[in-house]
């Protein structure tokens, strides 16, 4: 998986869109199985995401396998996840800030990146609790995940099938010389109607027009997360995280989005619950 030059090669042969349908129709059963479940089988399954993007993230920051920086941030998740599963969020906080500090200095024995090694732990290790939080803590927390995923299935699909089928206009070649105007317009809109159709289903609400300002909002969010993990791509010449998901690419190609939309909606939930409460 790493190329004679050291570099991170593109595992994945070829991405077509039927690919890509043929691995989200065996992986979002997965997905929406233990979201619907909940509680253990839930926080396994985040425990083992997060252990597999802590070894994409530091396979791409030391251009090997099996680093410390690997060990600091896999562990750090685990740990984090067992915690949160118990409704420990304060110490699995904590743990993911230890896990970062450990991620940097196991770097300064490696490629020397301590910053972009301990970032590892706040882009996934710390949305990964938080989405915990969302299903186990909040009101309707079953409906709210099992949402947050249609949105960003539907902004991901929609973004995919806008840019290949329309094209036109880069939003920024030098960040994703992939994506398109047409493209971000589709994902928008595609987490927008995710969302105008699932608040009633999951919630037993009527649509109301705020459910398509919210899903276009998040429809926004997912586009974000994938624009900036193609800029971090970049920054370290690869193409693809890893080729865990043929048609995706790597865990982190597919739940770049999911990171920044739990993130957002985290943000809003939370704040929200301190507001009411002063």
């Amino acid at each position: 998986m790493i190329d004679e030059n050291g570099k991170a090669s593109a595992p994945r042969s070829k991405d077509t869109l039927a690919l890509r349908i043929a691995s989200a129709m065996l992986l979002a059963p997965l997905a929406v199985g233990a979201s619907w479940a909940g509680g253990s089988a839930f926080a396994g399954l985040v425990a083992f995401l997060s252990v597999l993007m802590a070894y994409e993230w530091a396979r791409m920051i030391e251009r090997d396998e099996l680093t410390p920086v690997f060990y600091a941030l896999a562990i750090g998740a685990a740990a984090a996840m067992v915690l949160a599963a118990a409704e420990r969020y304060a110490g699995a906080y904590a743990v993911c800030a230890v896990s970062a500090l450990a991620a940097g200095a196991g770097s300064m024995r490696g490629a020397r990146r301590p910053l972009w090694a301990g970032l590892g732990a706040f882009y996934f290790i710390a949305p990964s609790i938080a989405l915990i939080w969302l299903r186990e803590d909040v009101a309707d927390g079953r409906g709210l995940v099992l949402l947050l995923f249609a949105i960003v299935w539907s902004a991901d699909t929609g973004g995919y099938i806008g840019g290949r089928l329309i094209g036109g206009p880069r939003i920024s070649p030098a960040i994703s010389p992939a994506k398109t105007w047409a493209g971000a317009i589709g994902g928008l809109m595609a987490g927008a109607f995710a969302t105008a159709i699932g608040a009633p289903v999951f919630f037993g609400e009527p649509a109301r027009a705020v459910h398509l300002i919210v899903g276009a909002v998040l429809g926004v969010a997912s586009i974000s997360g994938d624009m900036a993990e193609s800029g971090i791509k970049r920054r370290f010449a690869i193409k693809d995280m890893s080729g865990f998901i043929p048609g995706h690419g790597g865990v982190l190609d597919r739940l770049d989005g999911m990171i920044f939309v739990t993130t957002a909606v985290t943000l809003v939930v939370y704040g929200h619950r301190l507001i009411a409460g002063l």
